[in-house]
């Protein structure tokens, strides 16, 4: 081969279209930080983004307390082995977003903005984005899924097309940091129990967007009927005794909670191991029995 022939490789041929706005946006326009560009990623975060009202935010503000997300859950390669749905060594039920995933499927979207939106539910090419990635929790740096009380806390977690998503997932960017600004907005100044509300010390409100004007009456929402509400917390209640009832009662083979690998794997977790899962979910009951009473 003569000296200076540049040899192109297979992988450099072709340019990925599902991928050439995200790069456009991020290695273009942002990193020259237009401000048309910088607007225009706002106008998609206000416009794109669909949220759980504050309504259900306000009867169950965590949606999964047992469960903490592990992608290492899923088929090991090496092993064969799937693993979803088994308790980790604390006894939380480790998912790989599946469960959050599945929380909104039969939900419609409100949209005052988009019409494509309005009235209909999510089909394909939607993520579950966590808002917050890296957090510091009790004097420790972590990843905000990893932690019980925050995977499925409802402030944490917004539905996005993936191209938009893209533009989140880089750790600080404009579209990560401007969905926090939107969560503190929409839920923070919501009242809660001391629990909940002590959470919002661990999701920081990103200081650039302190004056930036935001219209909320311009977002999107999950429709979540009462019933499906009520339902949805009886549900829970019934789970989390399950839980709670491990070391008491014989697990009956016609009741899972969410596995049919979990309860009876849970039993196998060492009690000592599994205090903070009990002392949390006989909080967290306490937390929304008194929401429903109110």
């Amino acid at each position: 081969m003569g000296e200076g022939v540049t040899v192109m490789s297979r992988k450099t041929e072709r340019v990925d279209g599902q991928n050439i706005v995200y790069h456009y946006f991020q290695k273009v326009l942002l990193k020259e930080e237009h401000q048309f560009s910088l607007e225009l990623i706002k106008y998609l975060i206000v416009d794109l983004s669909i949220w759980i009202p504050p309504c259900l935010y306000r009867r169950l503000p965590i949606l999964l307390p047992f469960v903490i997300r592990d992608p290492s859950c899923r088929k090991n390669r090496l092993t064969g082995k799937d693993e979803w749905g088994e308790p980790n060594q604390e006894g939380f039920l480790r998912d790989d977003n599946s469960l959050i995933k599945g929380i909104v499927r039969s939900f419609k979207v409100s949209s005052s903005r988009v019409k494509s939106y309005d009235g209909k539910k999510l089909g394909n090419g939607f993520v579950a984005s966590h808002i917050w990635r890296e957090i510091e929790f009790e004097g420790k740096s972590m990843i905000s899924s990893r932690h019980y009380m925050l995977n499925s806390f409802i402030p944490n977690l917004v539905w996005l097309p993936v191209q938009i998503s893209k533009f989140t997932d880089r750790e600080g960017s404009v579209a990560q940091r401007l969905l926090q600004a939107i969560s503190h907005l929409i839920y923070q100044n919501i009242d809660m129990p001391k629990e909940i509300s002590d959470l919002w010390r661990h999701l920081p409100f990103p200081q650039e967007f302190r004056n930036t004007e935001i219209d909320l009456t311009k977002i999107n929402y999950f429709v979540v009927p009462d019933n499906w509400t009520s339902k949805r917390v009886a549900g829970l209640l019934s789970e989390m005794d399950l839980i709670l009832s491990t070391d008491r009662t014989h697990v009956s083979e016609a009741k899972k909670v969410k596995s049919r690998h979990y309860l009876p794997m849970l039993r196998q977790v060492r009690a000592d191991k599994r205090g903070v899962l009990n002392e949390w979910l006989m909080k967290y009951r306490q937390i929304i029995q008194l929401e429903q009473s109110l």
